[in-house]
């Protein structure tokens, strides 16, 4: 569990970065369409910030519950081999 658990919020982390990069691009493309002559569709402001604020709330979720998931069949895969081949081995000094 404490792989899983650290895998998933490195997972959050990098959603956030991620969420931020893509609420910067949602927020620019959307002001791109809103400078468009004769656009007549809803306010494209509005989606810009309606998809921003989704992309930073749900990439740091996704990351973390996809990091805990990955954690943990890293973690019963190792546990099921590690008697098998012999583990890791650590040798200091």
């Amino acid at each position: 569990m404490p792989l899983a658990l650290m895998l998933g919020t490195i997972g959050a982390v990098f959603g956030l970065i991620g969420g931020l990069i893509a609420a910067g691009f949602w927020g620019t493309m959307m002001s791109m369409i809103a400078g468009m002559p004769n656009y007549q569709g809803p306010s494209a402001s509005f989606l810009g910030v309606f998809f921003g604020i989704s992309a930073i709330i749900l990439f740091p979720i996704m990351g973390f519950i996809s990091g805990l998931l990955q954690g943990l069949i890293v973690a019963v895969v190792y546990n099921f081999l590690a008697p098998k081949i012999g583990g890791i081995k650590l040798q200091f000094g």
